[in-house]
């Protein structure tokens, strides 16, 4: 059940890197991821009337922290997106983990050692994958480090909502609401301004981001959240570059690069690999009791 749902996971968001690519085209990034959240967030909040009743004040705030640093990622990647590939952005997201087991290190975690295996060979396959992917871009910069930076906001939000407690279901709406609202905010603050007219490609984008990324893929991770260990839940960014790529290159026709099945095996392998451990124990060991 769980690695069904993980395979789901994978899909709504790896088809929305290409998706976010083909609106950002022409619709104001910061605005429009801004306009998807929120129109995903009432949708939920009007299936659920009442629902944010049971919610305490600490819940909202970690709720809406949390929204606030993983859409504040996402939009931030809808912007660098307008100068980098939608793989090539898929890309350097899968080292959202890495950034996992690095903010759990500080914060007095540390992987074991099948842990520390497992994490270096799906960062080695994310690095064949990344090397090839770049080269049709001319090599590195500053909106790739731009992305780098929103990947450790969105493994910063992914732990601080798993260790807050158990999300509860409302949260979702809230992750929505707060997040989206501060990425239009964001937008107008940067001068964004929707000028049109907009392509039906756009708008179809749009739309698709608003019912597949935000709807379905929140909510199902928001559910495995509350389901599976944060160890287990960050290795769908093992495969969403890799979802991601394929379909960029297939639907987007972006650059194809030979070795990239080759990492892309490496990166499916650690996630499964990563799966079946996390099944048993988990990889994540205390350094001293408390």
């Amino acid at each position: 059940m769980l690695f069904a749902a993980m395979v789901v996971l994978w899909l709504c968001w790896g088809s929305s890197f290409p998706a976010m690519s083909v609106m950002v085209r022409a619709l104001p990034p910061l605005l429009a991821s801004g306009a998807v959240f929120l129109v995903a967030g009432v949708v939920l909040a009007a299936a659920r009337p009442g629902a944010l009743r049971g919610l305490s004040r600490r819940q909202l705030a970690v709720s809406a922290g949390a929204g606030v640093c993983l859409l504040g990622a996402q939009g931030t990647i809808a912007v660098a997106m307008r100068h980098v590939f939608a793989g090539t952005a898929a890309l350097l997201v899968a080292a959202i983990p890495l950034w996992v087991a690095v903010l759990r290190a500080l914060s007095g975690d540390r992987p074991s050692r099948g842990g520390v295996v497992r994490l270096v060979a799906g960062f080695a396959g994310v690095s064949v994958v990344l090397v090839a992917g770049s080269a049709g871009e001319g090599g590195w910069s500053a909106w790739a480090l731009v992305v780098v930076a929103a990947s450790v906001a969105w493994a910063a939000g992914t732990l601080w909502a798993s260790r807050s407690g158990t999300p509860p279901r409302p949260a979702t709406v809230v992750q929505l609401c707060a997040g989206g609202l501060t990425l239009v905010v964001a937008g107008f603050l940067a001068g964004e301004l929707p000028t049109g007219p907009f392509g039906a490609a756009s708008w179809a984008s749009f739309g698709y981001l608003v019912l597949v990324d935000s709807l379905a893929g929140f909510a199902l991770f928001n559910w495995l959240l509350r389901s599976a260990p944060v160890s287990l839940v960050s290795t769908y960014s093992y495969a969403v570059p890799v979802v991601a790529y394929l379909i960029a290159v297939l639907v987007l026709g972006e650059p194809f690069h030979p070795a990239v099945p080759v990492g892309a095996a490496v990166i499916v392998g650690a996630v499964a690999a990563e799966a079946v451990a996390m099944t048993g124990a988990p990889p994540f060991r205390r350094l001293r009791s408390r």
